[in-house]
């Protein structure tokens, strides 16, 4: 009897063993809606790191950037200066201070997908392209011609998209994206002036270039969720878009 009641308990503890335990999942799962505290995931990490260009730091932040072609190019976007709250503008004039947004008024977005700036803040108050604006000292903000050096090397118009993109952070399908180039593109969204609204995260990358067109309004590339294509087009100045400043 005692060797059995022995073989008892030996048996219920290996199955106790087996049993699995589950850890609570509930208010831990991220969504496309809301960015987790936790910096998002980048997949530019071994693109990126080649450094041959070399890591950038400015302001107290480290910018990685990878060589495409003959450009060297940030692989994030800048985020620098002083949060300002949307519903005011970026002051008119050069006060002397980098004011930026932060998407939906939330200074945290900042940390995820860089400042947006209205072209006026970004160029420094000048209007000529390929100003330095309010990159740092050997890099500027790229010309539209820069730009289209890039979409051509990159696959043109039709494709250029998809390697820009990153494959993460962006809403599904993310149609072509593979992030071939190492640019990283984020779909930061952008403040619309016209409409007064933060329009397009995880939906769209919205970039300005320093191409003047007229008063009010100047070149901007853009790109999508739904096309592995990139566009240029015709954006009003008081709208905050992202930037990606280009070594000299």
């Amino acid at each position: 009897m005692k060797t059995i009641l022995i073989a008892i308990v030996v048996i219920l503890s290996i199955l106790l063993e087996q049993i699995p335990t589950h850890a609570q999942q509930s208010g831990n799962q991220r969504t496309n809606i809301s960015v987790s505290p936790e910096k998002t995931p980048s997949d530019t990490t071994v693109k990126a790191d080649s450094l041959t260009c070399g890591l950038l730091t400015y302001e107290g932040q480290v910018y990685p950037t990878v060589k495409i072609g003959t450009q060297c190019w940030m692989t994030t976007n800048l985020n620098v200066g002083k949060w300002t709250d949307g519903s005011q503008m970026q002051k008119e004039g050069n006060n002397g201070i980098i004011e930026k947004y932060c998407f939906g008024n939330d200074f945290v977005q900042c940390d995820y997908w860089g400042g947006l700036y209205q072209w006026h803040e970004l160029m420094g108050y000048s209007e000529t392209s390929g100003v330095q604006g309010i990159c740092p000292a050997g890099w500027h903000v790229p010309s539209i011609q820069e730009w289209k050096s890039l979409i051509r090397y990159t696959g043109g118009e039709s494709l250029a998209g998809g390697n820009l993109k990153s494959t993460l952070q962006w809403q599904n399908p993310n149609v072509g994206a593979t992030n071939s180039s190492g640019f990283s593109a984020y779909p930061g969204g952008y403040f619309d002036s016209m409409a007064q609204h933060w329009i397009d995260l995880y939906r769209g990358g919205y970039y300005w270039t320093s191409e003047y067109i007229s008063t009010g309004t100047a070149v901007a590339v853009y790109l999508t969720f739904r096309t592995g294509k990139v566009d240029t087009y015709e954006e009003y100045q008081p709208s905050a878009l992202s930037v990606r400043c280009i070594k000299n």
